[in-house]
């Protein structure tokens, strides 16, 4: 009797506990969810546009660009400007300050952040972020690349032309440690002996303070867009097209090796037509683009823009394509840094109007093939009221950073602008 009051005790317990573990466990798995991150710490919702987000690796920061004014006290600048939100402590900083801390006088944009977040890459028209030796005539408004360090609060200038000069930068990245600066920027400024106007791809290493050309010589009339720079520093993705023509070469650039291979080729080699918005992975082994070609792999037939991923060490490729019922294809993806996953924009078809929406974004699982909806509406299904452009992945598809004017993301979306979001999964 005694026995078998102990073992139905045990057996209650046992029971309590595994009903306990699967509570527990489900409260610390949240349902997917959306968040605005555009905010100031209060909660207050942006008063004028923001774009991005980029994320630190481990999610927790996420760094954007702002025309509000009440994100943080003391904006009175009137500008774009870099801030920082720490999605654990709801905390909002500004960061295209110089290193006293005095706010802008041009406009800034994001750029990177690191993968700790203690240091944020962003370009800048500002003249008073740093000491110019030769600061730019008032009149002309260009951008160069700085770098802050939130740990110690100091911002210093990265791109430095003939006689301390403005390079006119175009764009810029970072490796995940800050060590290896990717911009584009205009020879003429960079390079005494090239007249050349048209930006080319430049690559920093801090460590030993050097700075080389990476763009091609033999192509001074073809303009360099930068995509990405792999987190570990051994690649970077550009494009180099031709400014008045169709030319267009997409390259992985070996930062240790120095070397080169196009993407936008065929399975033989041949070069193909123009692809786009390269993402590469934490290692730089793989590669997501998007591009129009039909020759890129066998059987694409659709005759619209599908995302494709390359292996860059065993060379195969694989497409990425919606659905049947998407009409302006499968475009602008990003890549997870562990490489499971792609995120792209595609526009579906309304079922109930037959008629093509605006643009959504959705993950591919590389693994399974599973596609989930990244941009789902509060009301459930897809955004219909503006398009949403897709920004960046963190490791594992846990979350995406989204830019949008729909007021259709999250509840009580009504300054009417254009906001950050993070769209967590997992």
């Amino acid at each position: 009797m005694y026995a078998s009051t102990r073992l139905a005790v045990a057996a209650g317990l046992l029971s309590g506990l595994i009903a306990l573990s699967s509570t527990t466990a489900t409260a610390a798995t949240p349902a997917p969810h959306t968040d605005r991150i555009t905010e100031s710490a209060a909660g207050e919702q942006g008063d004028s546009y923001s774009y991005g987000p980029e994320f630190s690796a481990d999610g927790r920061f996420a760094v954007f660009s702002s025309q509000a004014t009440n994100l943080v006290p003391g904006d009175t600048n009137g500008l774009t400007d870099v801030f920082v939100r720490d999605l654990r402590k709801g905390t909002v900083e500004r960061v295209n300050v110089s290193t006293g801390g005095a706010q802008a006088d041009g406009e800034s944009s994001v750029s990177d952040i690191s993968r700790d977040g203690r240091y944020v890459l962003f370009t800048s028209q500002a003249r008073n972020l740093v000491h110019w030796d030769t600061p730019p005539p008032a009149e002309e408004w260009v951008d160069d690349v700085y770098l802050h360090d939130r740990r110690t609060g100091t911002t210093e200038r990265l791109s430095f032309g003939i006689d301390g000069r403005s390079v006119d930068v175009g764009g810029a990245a970072m490796s995940a440690d800050a060590r290896y600066i990717a911009f584009t920027a205009r020879p003429n400024r960079m390079e005494a002996d090239d007249p050349n106007g048209y930006r080319m791809l430049y690559l920093l290493d801090r460590t030993t303070g050097t700075v080389k050309r990476v763009s091609d010589r033999a192509r001074p009339d073809w303009t360099s867009v930068l995509y990405d720079v792999s987190e570990d520093g051994s690649r970077l993705v550009y494009n180099q097209l031709q400014y008045r023509g169709p030319g267009s070469a997409l390259w992985a650039y070996d930062i240790r090796e120095g070397t080169r291979q196009q993407l936008n080729v065929t399975s033989d080699g041949t070069p193909t037509s123009q692809a786009v918005d390269a993402s590469l992975t934490a290692n730089g082994r793989f590669v997501a683009f998007s591009s129009g070609a039909a020759d890129l792999v066998p059987g694409d037939t659709n005759g619209t823009t599908d995302v494709f991923v390359r292996d860059l060490v065993g060379g195969e490729i694989r497409r990425i394509s919606h659905n049947a019922e998407t009409a302006f294809g499968t475009q602008s993806p990003e890549i997870s840094p562990d490489g499971r996953y792609v995120a792209y924009e595609a526009t579906p078809r309304n079922r109930e109007t037959g008629y093509f929406g605006v643009g959504n974004v959705y993950l591919r699982d590389l693994r399974t093939g599973s596609i989930r909806l990244v941009t789902e509406s509060v009301t459930g299904g897809t955004v219909e009221d503006e398009a949403v452009t897709l920004y960046s992945i963190t490791r594992g598809g846990k979350a995406v950073g989204l830019s949008s004017g729909s007021a259709q993301l999250v509840p009580d979306d009504t300054n009417g602008v254009t906001d950050g979001f993070v769209r967590h999964l997992r």
